[in-house]
């Protein structure tokens, strides 16, 4: 039921579809006016996503009273943020964010429950002290351990492993950019309230709001021209896009210097070095996320892949609203897709597809789950109308046809298992699941900084 997150035992203990399934008490069901009882699982801003959780644990499984090595630390005195990258003994690299005035270290389990990890990358390199790690990059790491204010990574010290993908709605999220819907398939736009999960349920109830037969056929698209990350993390998205789409031209935009900076401690390289076979090198941008698309041409992206998160590890309010999703729908091509990790929040939620509704229509709305966090996460993905341009005569998607067909085949065959794991449905045109009277969002109420912004054209 209506339960908060806020420790390793809570979530090792408690079955998250258990926690799902309980009825809310009385009083809360009232306050939220969610039919059946049913509420949404809080998260609390120092808590991890579940999906993170096992990457983090494993992390300090050992019990080591040492400190790990924090290999990056920048301090940004304008946003008041401390941005760190930390690599454990198995050489996993995590990113955490913090405020400016957190001097702490990375020292015993306490301090991970203290901070939000916002992601790992594993490193294709011995571990410390490993057979294939000179004596000074090893004693360069032990050095680090307890040091702050390295603020520059080395190109070779991460060889990121870009398959391994640990959050399950970035491999949605992913998978989306990979593939276009054929046919149509209905799900109502309640059940993105009350989690509703296409594997359980795949006929259509008399009197109910659940989702309709058939499967959805959806089909591999040609590798897009160009492709925008809005948020960049631990420089996850770029890498796999990097490696599967080495024509397609990527940009990552994030309002952090640091964690753009913080880059290259994950491998991610945006110059020359930086591509992969002769592609193209990745762009990166510091900046405002919605303002950085204002500024492209229309039509310029076939695919828009928003990973941004506020203080509360939620969708931003600037991303959420009408405005912004007019604006989304004009920078896309026709046929390109955008993506966005959406926390199954309620009434909230409903409204941001609401908002999205009015852009892109029902009809042009899929929702497909964050495998490992159901029931908490899930990915939403609207097209703009149109078709995008058609695959290959062959039959397969152009996905990283300069690497060689053995990388090809890998590629798309991960991409494959990642979107049938998402099981994305389209939602049902509107009927009574909108009665819940939540309304619309707008700039003025959510993002009054962009209200009147110009935009290309």
């Amino acid at each position: 039921g209506a339960r908060t997150i806020s420790n390793v035992k809570d979530c090792s203990v408690t079955p998250l579809d258990a926690m799902q399934q309980k009825p809310c008490p009385r009083t809360q069901r009232k306050q939220a006016r969610l039919p059946h009882g049913l509420c949404s699982i809080t998260l609390t801003s120092n808590a991890l996503l579940i999906s993170t959780w096992a990457a983090v644990a494993n992390a300090v499984s050992t019990g080591s009273s040492r400190c790990d090595a924090v290999v990056f630390d920048h301090l940004d005195t304008e946003l008041r943020q401390r941005t760190m990258v930390i690599e454990d003994e198995r050489h996993q690299r995590m990113l955490v964010l913090t405020g400016d005035s957190d001097r702490s270290q990375p020292c015993e389990l306490k301090w991970w429950l203290d901070h939000n990890p916002q992601g790992v990358v594993r490193c294709l390199t011995a571990p410390a002290g490993g057979a294939h790690e000179t004596e000074a990059a090893a004693a360069d790491k032990t050095s680090l351990r307890g040091v702050t204010g390295r603020q520059t990574c080395r190109p070779d010290e991460c060889i990121p492993d870009t398959s391994n993908v640990e959050l399950g709605y970035v491999r949605s999220m992913l998978a989306s950019a990979l593939f276009v819907p054929t046919t149509s398939h209905e799900m109502s736009a309640l059940c993105i309230e009350l989690g509703c999960r296409s594997r359980i349920v795949r006929t259509h109830v008399a009197g109910t709001l659940l989702e309709t037969a058939p499967a959805p056929r959806w089909a591999p698209r040609r590798a897009p021209r160009r492709l925008l990350v809005i948020g960049l993390g631990t420089s996850t998205m770029m890498l796999w896009l990097r490696n599967a789409l080495p024509s397609t031209e990527l940009h990552a935009v994030d309002l952090s210097p640091g964690v753009v900076a913080a880059a290259p401690c994950f491998g991610l390289l945006a110059d020359a070095k930086g591509a992969v076979d002769g592609g193209e090198a990745p762009r990166l941008h510091v900046g405002d996320g919605r303002r950085f698309l204002e500024g492209r041409q229309d039509g310029d992206f076939d695919a828009i892949l928003v990973d941004a998160f506020d203080y509360n590890a939620s969708l931003p309010g600037c991303f959420r609203t009408l405005e912004f999703f007019a604006l989304a729908k004009r920078k896309l091509a026709p046929g390109g897709a955008l993506s966005l990790n959406l926390l199954s929040m309620g009434i909230p939620s409903v409204q941001v597809v609401k908002s999205m509704e009015a852009s892109f229509g029902t009809r042009g709305i899929w929702v497909g789950d964050a495998p490992g966090a159901e029931g908490i996460q899930q990915v939403v993905v609207a097209f703009a109308p149109g078709s995008p341009p058609p695959q290959s005569r062959s039959g397969r998607s152009d996905v990283a046809v300069s690497g060689g067909s053995q990388r090809t085949s890998a590629v798309e065959a991960q991409a494959q298992v990642w979107f049938h794991a998402a099981g994305y449905h389209q939602l049902a045109p509107r009927d009574q699941g909108h009665a819940i009277g939540a309304p619309a969002l707008r700039d003025a109420e959510l993002c009054p900084k962009h209200i009147g912004q110009p935009s290309a054209h």
